[in-house]
């Protein structure tokens, strides 16, 4: 006689059937252990569909909102709607012209404030008040979070650049009043050094490869920007050339691996970048502990000689008495790791964005000829009329500074969006 079917006794789950006898005492209307174990991954099968079906329908929910709260705050800003906006910007971008005046002729039209359709969910906003665009910089959220974790995984972890612009206001004028006094002196030796120390470079590199505006301006840019933190010590350092190439291929593909959510350290490429980052890291000790030694020993010179003076010092030992570099790092950092990672993270920014400046002002120049003679006469008057150039000779060249500004003016507005630190930074001048 069969026996009958047991409902508690037949194993729902398939951690049940793992814990029973088997199939041999399941009951026989349960069927076999294959019918089971099929029904039981259809029905698995059926939950992970429904469970990605819903998470698919979640993802395109939210990006049609997002899309739609795009369109309602775009309404709200003055400008061209967007069938009439698509064609003027089409031809403006097809044929290469000026989109400044374009957007300049939008201005006139619609006010300091102007959208401008780009795509249906993309929005070109153009503001043109100097109050205006201080306001956004001031209430902007994190907008580049990859720039934090790109220093951060390059130089360890510090508090330079980031995005917060409300926490790093209110100390922020005294490291300016301290940069301003130290770095508004005459033009001394060192000035002429970087341009000998960038001359001979390009004439190294030329008479092997070609040399393009885009790697002049590396050069020279990191010549100034190590020349100012640790003055002649950085001429007489032997490893310049090595630094250098080091710095570039670091913030090369510093973003690519910050992207990464989780580190791979799986991959040998990313093992090596990170032998990259500390070599770096052994060349940057390396030259501040030359630059401090060689700063200690102008000092004593300069005491037994009864001078004051030394215009070819650099300013990172005063910014380390100063403690300007101290406190930016949230954590039990020691001074010395601070110190060094945040000279890293000021040298690759500091040379990323004084190249994009001086190959700026370089395109110009090839742009406008008739610039070029201006300027040179302009310098010329200037230095005839003074024997050693002050800041304020400097400040009536003009058409020098005014070629400086636009070219900083045209630059991509990212940087401006790259916060300093935490605890210091320069605050965006408008004037």
């Amino acid at each position: 006689m069969e026996s009958s079917c047991d409902a508690t006794a037949v194993p729902f789950t398939l951690l049940g059937a793992l814990l029973t006898a088997g199939p041999a005492a399941w009951p026989a209307c349960v069927g076999g252990g294959r019918a089971f174990l099929r029904d039981y991954a259809q029905r698995g099968t059926n939950a992970l569909l429904w469970a990605g079906l819903l998470a698919v329908t979640w993802v395109l929910v939210l990006r049609v909102a997002a899309l739609l709260r795009l369109w309602a705050l775009g309404s709200r800003i003055p400008g061209p709607h967007a069938l009439l906006a698509g064609p003027g910007l089409a031809a403006v971008l097809r044929t290469g012209g000026d989109i400044t005046g374009f957007l300049s002729k939008l201005h006139s039209s619609y006010g300091p404030v102007v959208r401008l359709w780009a795509g249906p969910s993309q929005l070109l906003v153009s503001v043109k008040d100097p109050a205006l665009v201080k306001e956004v910089l001031t209430k902007a959220e994190d907008k580049l979070p990859l720039t934090g974790r790109t220093y951060n995984l390059a130089c360890g972890r510090l508090g330079l650049f980031v995005s917060s612009f409300e926490k790093v206001k209110s100390t922020r004028e005294s490291l300016k009043m301290f940069l301003n006094e130290k770095l508004a002196i005459g033009v001394g030796r060192s000035s002429f050094k970087v341009v000998d120390a960038v001359m001979d470079r390009i004439e190294t590199i030329m008479s092997k490869d070609f040399l393009d505006s885009r790697s002049f301006s590396q050069h020279m840019a990191f010549n100034v920007i190590g020349a100012t933190l640790f003055g002649d010590a950085f001429f007489n350092w032997s490893d310049a050339v090595t630094y250098e190439e080091l710095l570039m291929m670091v913030a090369k593909d510093g973003c690519f691996w910050a992207s990464y959510a989780v580190c791979p350290f799986w991959k040998p490429s990313y093992r090596r970048y990170r032998t990259l980052c500390a070599k770096l890291k052994i060349l940057t000790e390396d030259i501040i502990r030359k630059s401090k030694d060689q700063n200690s020993d102008q000092r004593s010179y300069l005491k037994s000689e009864g001078m004051i003076k030394d215009p070819n010092r650099g300013v990172l030992s005063e910014m380390m008495v100063g403690r300007c570099l101290h406190g930016a790092a949230e954590g039990p950092l020691s001074s010395e790791e601070e110190v060094c990672g945040n000279i890293m993270g000021l040298m690759l920014h500091g040379i990323s964005a004084s190249a994009n400046l001086i190959g700026n002002i370089l395109t110009r120049l090839v742009l406008f000829p008739k610039l070029q003679n201006q300027l040179h006469a302009e310098i010329v008057a200037v230095c005839n009329e003074s024997s050693e150039l002050e800041v304020d000779d400097v400040l009536r060249m003009q058409l020098l500074l005014a070629t400086v500004c636009e070219s900083a003016r045209l630059l991509p507005a990212g940087p401006l969006l790259q916060r300093c630190s935490l605890k210091h930074g320069d605050e965006e001048k408008t004037s």
